[in-house]
């Protein structure tokens, strides 16, 4: 499902697009000023990256310096201490969490996808079959063990208290059908877990990376749902500098025709974009 401009801003968070991209894409910066620095992690993020984003920004004058990262706590570090220019890898509840407990204000620019949540298992074929007293791994961080909670919900295994909302914690479970125990990950590390437990709840770039698709997950968060939405993955920056030219560049890079293709085309169902293209020479 594409979604509108209109409904990202509604949904996701009400990213400013129109701030952005209120004027013409800016020209070729000064060699001094050519350098764009990103954090990322591996798939799909830097892999949007390093593919058509570095061409269009190349043929705007632009040269990109991509830094991955394994660790979900460093690329926003980096940032707010000046060692990148913006970050490529989380989604807002993500952002807004880790802003409060460090106490940064880091801003997201723009919408780029959408990796839908899975459960995975490599000893389970469905989760009916799941037994009584399995072991479930979800992420440790908070917006994605919301996230992992209300997929549990979808899929009947646990029930949540009717005002637990999208930052729902384990002790908003009311009850627990199936008596399965919840062993909080860092959400990286999820993968490593497939040998351990029954169940394993994970980010779709981290199954991504250890090879497993979404075609593989025992079950997924809809595409089309205000959840898939709200988890949309951002370019983020320090505060202030969404005007700078060469930002604006990259922002509009990420929202161009060629990412949204090189998305639909390289990752399938595993990455979702939640954009409408917006051409470089364009004005909104």
């Amino acid at each position: 499902m594409l979604l509108s401009r209109r409904e990202i801003l509604l949904l996701a968070g009400a990213l400013p697009l129109a701030t952005l991209f209120g004027c013409s894409a800016p020209g070729a910066a000064d060699a001094g000023e050519a350098d764009i620095t990103v954090g990322a992690s591996h798939t799909p993020h830097a892999l949007i990256l390093d593919g058509p984003v570095r061409e269009l920004l190349e043929a705007e004058g632009f040269r990109l310096d991509i830094v991955e990262y394994e660790n979900y706590d460093e690329p926003n570090q980096a940032l707010a201490e000046g060692e990148i220019d913006a970050a490529f890898y989380e989604h807002r509840p993500f952002l807004d969490a880790w802003n409060a407990a460090n106490g940064t204000n880091l801003e997201g620019l723009v919408s780029v996808h959408f990796e839908p949540l899975g459960i995975y298992s490599d000893s389970v074929d469905s989760i009916a079959n799941l037994e009584k007293g399995a072991t479930v791994a979800i992420p440790a961080d908070p917006a994605n063990r919301a996230r992992a909670l209300l997929l549990l919900e979808q899929e009947r295994l646990i029930t949540l208290s009717d005002d637990a909302g999208i930052e729902v914690v384990p002790a908003n479970i009311v009850e627990n059908r199936r008596d399965i125990t919840l062993v909080e990950v860092p959400a990286e590390e999820l993968a490593d877990e497939l040998s351990e437990v029954e169940l394993v709840v994970m980010p779709g770039n981290v199954a991504m990376e250890h090879g497993h698709s979404l075609a593989d997950a025992l079950a997924a968060e809809p595409f089309g749902s205000l959840l898939a939405n709200t988890y949309a993955n951002l370019l983020v920056v320090r505060p202030g500098e969404g005007d700078d030219p060469k930002i604006q560049a990259l922002a509009a890079a990420l929202n161009s025709q060629e990412v949204h293709d090189y998305i639909d085309q390289s990752f399938g169902e595993n990455v979702i974009s939640v954009f409408d293209p917006t051409p470089l020479d364009s004005e909104i």
